[in-house]
């Protein structure tokens, strides 16, 4: 039997893909170099599924288990194999990931899935015995987690494969989650696994599982001594500590709870082991570069920010190539100089005593000097303006000339409104540079049609979309002014019924929205009173869709408009509490109108700014029959806005809106059971009770026996037809 001494770390982590469907990925870490050349991974990993108390689901997967096939291409190997300023040995360390799906039916408690495998590497410092010490890898999924789909947490990669020691130690272990979820980072002890007996077992073992033991001095709270110990933030997933100047191996472990609205979602562990080297020296290349663009020939000036932590950097050789041709240096911190432009790549090699060698190479574009102005000519109508420069360099002073038609003469971005076509010369410098500019402004008597308006569409932060009215000169419709009037009409669509707004600009949208503007321009000749049966009324009407995408929270707006048992109270099977109960369908002078979630539920006013047209602020209003297709309701959250307006609709009560005197007639007698009332329909469907004006009852005929004595309507609902009766109960 193969004494498979190779696993060094592994995780396991999962994503929702929809009807109890699960991704499931187990990544395993294995010794290259020094674990037996036998213990490759395995095909396939046996994965086991057990719900929270450790039994084993059999009726899922293949008899309670996942296997995932090793894929051959997916295997990265990092190496360390330096002979120069190292000491204690290569590491070598294999990465491979198993990726699979399994259903996992929604189980109370929720689920553990587990891999176990045999050994560890036998030159582990901080466990007793690692040789008899296998793995166990876990992931467990709450059943909060089943319920919401939940994806677990992307876990950031692993730490570098060697450290040195006699430093400090800096881990970022930062996980990332997609759904915002609260992660919360904490050492763990590693599990046990598989022994030397069973290293690969068919079917792992049921949990729990027990903890390796710690040697020594060593524990959860000191996993590697040094001062101060190893610890990961709790909110940060940092982790850091020290690493004593000995030559070692180290077992450690770290969890990852992620939590929900205060709920745990699920459970992920990770393990993995560092490996510490004497260090005598590790350079490290580097440096930056400044230059001064604005002259020529230009200055380049290296600034050598290269280090060893370990030795001292004695040798250093820089190679500068610009369009192919090529420079060097063996100074510290050379100066270049050149003419040329383009592209500019620098190789710098540093060599320290031992001697031990770096390489960093960075490439520059080097581009003709002075500054670069987007601007340089533009046309405006007479009595406009424009600003001269959008963007520019602080770093830099401004004149501007000739003074006429500009706002200032020693700023950066004047704004001109010359009389006549003009050129203007700025001159921009600094204690190095220098540059003169022109700038040409064409004015034309321009004559602006007051009857044209134009539509502009903005994306807003809230995802919602500002439709402005605007006139040729992209200012905004001033609808306050006497002689302007905007009429907006939005059309009905999944997100809001059809409304109206009037002198509103600009306003929100939603995406897809269809939008009708009427803007009307009103105009006196001269000597004619400024009323409006004197005016000259021009008018232009624009159809358009809003059709850009934007992002934000505003797009879940979504209510419903409904008087009690109106169809848009069956439709969308409303929530109308029967306190306030009063329909519209049934013809009575007092109704009640309600503003409702998708979810059917009378809106909760403190939730929202709501503002009706009566100057209601509630949840819903109680109107006079005549005036319900003019209300109108707006609704607001923070910079959402929803629009809304009411229209009666009760087509799905028009035979009980009829003469009842055409309804077929059908008598029940109390006792003698609902059968005899189905068995004169036509057709087998669902029944409904209702009074004369247009109230339910019930859903059920099976409570016709509790009905008062009296004239009644049978509302019957086939996949053909729908029929309504007229029910005399005595």
């Amino acid at each position: 039997m193969t004494n498979a001494t190779h696993i060094v770390g592994g995780d396991i982590t999962y994503r929702c893909l929809g009807n109890q469907l699960y991704e499931i990925t187990l990544t395993l870490r294995r010794d290259c170099l020094n674990g037996n050349p036998a213990a490759q991974f395995d095909n396939p990993a046996a994965m086991g599924i057990f719900d929270h108390q450790g039994r084993l689901q059999s009726q899922l997967g293949n008899v309670g288990r996942l296997l995932m096939d090793f894929r051959q291409d997916d295997t990265l190997n990092e190496v360390l194999s330096k002979t120069c300023g190292i000491v204690g040995g290569d590491v070598c360390v294999h990465t491979t990931s198993y990726i699979d799906t399994v259903e996992l039916p929604f189980i109370q408690g929720g689920y553990i899935l587990a891999y176990q495998r045999c050994c560890r590497n036998y030159t582990i410092r901080n466990i007793v015995d690692p040789l008899e010490s296998g793995a166990t890898y876990t992931l467990e999924i709450s059943e909060e987690a089943l319920i919401q789909c939940n994806s677990s947490p992307q876990l950031g990669s692993y730490p570098p494969i060697y450290i040195c020691g006699g430093l400090p130690i800096a881990f970022d272990l930062k996980a990332k989650d997609a759904d915002g979820d609260s992660l919360v980072y904490r050492m763990c002890t590693p599990y046990l696994g598989a022994d030397q007996l069973n290293p690969r077992p068919a079917t792992p073992s049921n949990p729990p599982y027990d903890l390796v033991v710690f040697s020594g001095a060593y524990s959860l709270s000191d996993m590697i001594g040094g001062t101060p110990p190893l610890q990961i933030g709790a909110a940060t997933g940092y982790m850091a500590g020290f690493a004593e100047p000995i030559i070692a191996q180290y077992l450690i472990a770290y969890c990852v709870e992620e939590y929900r609205n205060g709920k745990l979602l699920s459970v992920l562990r990770r393990d993995f082991q560092i490996n510490v080297r004497i260090c005598n020296s590790t350079p490290i290349a580097d440096f930056d570069l400044s230059f001064k663009e604005c002259r020529k020939p230009i200055t380049l000036q290296m600034q050598n920010k290269s280090t060893d932590p370990f030795s001292t950097l004695e040798k250093y050789f820089w190679e500068f190539n610009i369009n192919g041709q090529t420079q060097t240096s063996d100074l510290q911190n050379p100066v270049l100089t050149t003419s040329e432009t383009g592209l500019l790549k620098i190789q710098l090699i540093v060599e320290s005593k031992e001697p031990c060698s770096d390489t960093i190479v960075r490439q520059f574009i080097l581009k003709e000097p002075g500054l670069e102005f987007n601007f340089r000519a533009d046309s405006i109508c007479l009595k406009d303006s424009i600003e001269m420069i959008k963007k520019f360099d602080s770093a830099y002073q401004y004149e501007w000339s000739p003074k006429e038609g500009l706002s200032c003469t020693s700023c950066p971005n004047p704004k001109a409104s010359p009389a006549k076509n003009t050129r203007y010369i700025l001159r921009s410098y600094n204690n190095d540079c220098e540059v003169t500019d022109t700038f040409d402004i064409y004015v034309s008597p321009c004559i602006i049609d007051p009857c044209m308006i134009f539509l502009e569409k903005e994306c807003m932060p809230n995802g919602m979309i500002q439709i402005s009215a605007v006139d040729g000169n992209s200012n905004l419709i001033q609808t306050k002014i006497r002689e302007r009037e905007l009429f907006w009409n939005i059309s009905k669509n999944s997100n809001h019924p059809e409304y109206t707004l009037q002198n509103q600009n600009p306003i929100l949208l939603f995406k897809d929205d269809i939008l009708t503007v009427t803007y009307k321009y009103y105009s006196w000749k001269t000597g004619r009173p400024k009323s409006i049966e004197f005016a000259d009324i021009c008018e232009q009407k624009i159809k358009d869709t809003v059709n850009i995408e934007c992002s934000g929270p505003c797009s879940e707006m979504k209510f419903i408009l409904s008087s009690c048992e109106d169809d848009y109270d069956e439709l969308h099977q409303l929530n109308y509490p029967a306190s306030i109960c009063k329909t519209i369908c049934g013809g009575a002078c007092q109704f009640i109108i309600g503003l409702f979630e998708t979810n059917g539920q009378l809106i909760n006013p403190a939730d929202y700014e709501i503002q009706w047209s009566n100057g209601s602020a509630g949840a819903y209003v109680e109107l006079m029959a005549p005036y319900f297709n003019n209300l109108r309701v707006s609704v607001k959250k923070g910079d959402c806005v929803w629009n809304g307006r009411y229209y009666k609709s009760c087509n799905l009560f028009k035979d009980m809106q009829s003469s009842h005197t055409q309804l077929k007639t059908i008598q029940f007698r109390k006792g003698s059971g609902a059968q005899i009332l189905t068995n004169n329909c036509k057709e087998k469907g669902t029944y409904s009770v209702w009074t004369i004006d247009g109230k339910k009852l019930c859903n059920d005929l099976k409570q016709l026996e509790s009905l008062a004595n009296g004239i009644y309507i049978i509302r019957g609902e086939s996949l053909k037809d729908i029929e309504s009766y007229l029910l005399y109960v005595h």
